[in-house]
């Protein structure tokens, strides 16, 4: 019944798009990062003086694409990821959220080219250890969010970008009250 309910999200998802307005034009791309997770609620890591980082990092890479909604500066997308969690939990995790993304036209910092939400779904290979810890109990499927900030480099078609990386019960659609949040940078390059 869950895996069923999971699947039904991006699905859903996706036919809440303004397809019809979109160009036909696609920015594919690939993209690697790394991370640290932390002992933190999302709105916890920004707030100044209150981060903890826990004893477990990450590595991963990913492809997605991104379309841009008529002639707005707004898209949308998808980025498959598949990462391996590292130190105090040792497994591997696939997300695959939808990206909604804004490209400010007099960005400051002018080397800012994007900001980008994305909101999925998240399956661990075990239940993460950070989670249990933190709340003592967690599961495999989640709901899974990022917000990322992204900056140009010095080609036109590479990017560096911060990104908060959250797994989550939802407010307690899943049955399991837990979550982790990792502090990510990356690297992103279209073809």
């Amino acid at each position: 019944m869950m895996l069923a309910s999971i699947r039904a999200v991006p699905f859903a998802m996706m036919c809440m798009l303004p397809i019809g307005t979109a160009q036909a034009e696609r920015n594919r791309y690939y993209t690697g990062f790394v991370g640290i997770m932390t002992e933190n609620r999302w709105h916890d890591v920004v707030t100044p003086g209150r981060l903890e980082l826990a004893d477990s990092a990450l590595i991963g890479f990913g492809l997605g694409w991104d379309r841009q909604i008529g002639t707005s500066r707004f898209s949308y997308g998808f980025e498959l990821q598949a990462l391996r969690h590292f130190g105090r939990q040792d497994h591997f995790e696939v997300n695959l959220p939808i990206v909604m993304r804004y490209r400010p036209e007099n960005p400051v910092p002018q080397a800012l080219t994007s900001v980008a939400f994305g909101l999925g779904v998240s399956h661990a290979t075990e239940i993460p250890q950070v989670e249990i810890d933190r709340k003592g109990a967690s599961q495999q499927n989640f709901f899974y969010w990022m917000a990322e900030a992204e900056f140009a480099l010095t080609s036109l078609d590479t990017s560096l970008y911060f990104r908060l990386h959250h797994r989550s019960d939802g407010y307690g659609i899943y049955d399991v009250d837990s979550g982790s949040t990792g502090l990510v940078v990356g690297w992103r390059k279209l073809f």
